[in-house]
């Protein structure tokens, strides 16, 4: 079943409106708060850009869907750089490392507080292994997560598109 954007983002608002109905509880200032979940995204768009030397820029964006102690969805951006060699129809399909960086833009809740977050991602995925693998960085929020701050990990499953995540959210 293929997702068009317009019915991803209804789902999402949906969900939001949901979590934000739901009863909230207090962090106080310095309390840390832990988080691991899954993340899973359907791709919106993708455009490929020969680079000099032989290497490709990938950019597009997703809508993505979180389950566990980030608990809503979000719309992502990423560009990432990937490096030769690009034999894909080759058993076994052989293809360089490749690196880059995500912007999320999380609505929905954490540990009972509802608003909206914005996340930086790293990417890394080594010479043909489909495993990424990275860091994330909570920015800055909005309404009860307008103190959320706090930085983590993830990890692809290496199959379809979705991940898993850990780390710690530092009330401010």
């Amino acid at each position: 079943m293929r997702f068009t954007k317009p019915l991803l983002l209804f789902a999402c608002v949906a969900a939001v409106l949901a979590l934000t109905l739901a009863p909230t509880a207090s962090a106080s200032p310095g309390a840390t708060t832990a988080v691991s979940g899954g993340w899973s995204w359907a791709n919106t768009s993708w455009t490929e850009k020969a680079l000099p030397g032989g290497s490709i820029l990938a950019t597009g964006d997703e809508i993505g869907t979180w389950t566990g102690g980030f608990s809503g969805c979000s719309y992502d951006d990423f560009a990432m750089q990937l490096m030769p060699p690009f034999t894909y129809d080759s058993k076994p399909p052989e293809y360089g490392p490749a690196w880059g960086t995500l912007k999320a833009t999380f609505t929905g809740a954490v540990a009972g507080r509802s608003g909206t977050m914005t996340m930086f991602f790293t990417i890394y995925e080594p010479a043909n292994d489909p495993v990424m693998v990275g860091t994330r960085v909570i920015l800055r929020g909005t309404g009860e997560l307008a103190r959320a701050g706090g930085s983590g990990t993830w990890e692809s499953s290496g199959v379809g598109n979705s991940a898993t995540y850990s780390g710690m959210v530092r009330w401010k």
